[in-house]
């Protein structure tokens, strides 16, 4: 289980912009314990959304040995610090696979 104040960070698309070509630590809790997974920010992009609502995605990719279920994951950033974020995996690459976190604010 997550500490409750990993939920009360929201991530900002300024935030999020900054995240392209970065790496970030996703702890996966296992059955021995967490684990440090590596991932790297492919993108962000902006959805369309209704008014006064800004949607966006980050996606990220990951190893092959460590893949990561659909969920909420405490990820790690080395200027950002820690937060929640729910994850959803949508591709299975050569190398590993791809992950999407979608973002809804109101402006």
């Amino acid at each position: 289980m997550l500490e409750p104040a990993l939920y009360a960070r929201q991530l900002t698309w300024v935030d999020a912009q900054r995240f392209v070509g970065q790496q970030i630590l996703a702890i996966a809790p296992t059955a021995v314990g967490p684990v440090d997974v590596t991932l790297e920010v492919s993108s962000v992009v902006e959805s369309p959304a209704a008014p006064g609502v800004h949607q966006f995605a980050i996606c990220f990719e990951g190893p092959e040995d460590n893949f990561l279920a659909q969920g909420t994951y405490q990820l790690r950033h080395a200027e950002l610090g820690d937060f929640a974020v729910f994850m959803t995996p949508i591709a299975r690459l050569p190398a590993g696979f791809a992950y999407e976190a979608c973002f809804s604010h109101v402006v």
